[in-house]
């Protein structure tokens, strides 16, 4: 999971397997992000299941944070993540080639 401060353009990468659940989205973010930054005002996410189930809502709007979905055709709109998700892959298609299983002990030497 790629996280993007929009104002300082700081990030944080967070390995998961696979789609997380709404639940594995919230532990992540909590142990990653929220923890370490407090918590945002606002969040911009794509329209994965995990961001759009009543538990990621609910758990968003108990803490006052403001949820935006980008436009499922137009994922220019949360352009900073998605131009870093194109570079970080890049990154592991180069250092992962022999040993894709070791993708996420690559992942802090992308950011």
């Amino acid at each position: 999971m790629v996280v993007v401060d929009q104002f300082s353009k700081a990030c944080k990468l967070i390995p998961l397997k696979g789609s997380p659940t709404a639940m594995q989205t919230a532990e992540a973010m909590f142990q990653h992000v929220f923890r370490n930054f407090g918590l945002p005002e606002d969040i911009v996410s794509d329209r994965g299941s995990q961001f759009t189930s009543r538990m990621w809502m609910s758990l968003c709007e108990q803490f006052g944070i403001n949820v935006s979905l980008s436009s499922g055709y137009h994922p220019q709109s949360n352009g900073q993540a998605e131009h870093l998700n194109q570079e970080i892959q890049r990154f592991l298609r180069s250092y992962c080639s022999r040993e894709q299983q070791r993708w996420s002990e690559f992942l802090p030497w992308a950011k």
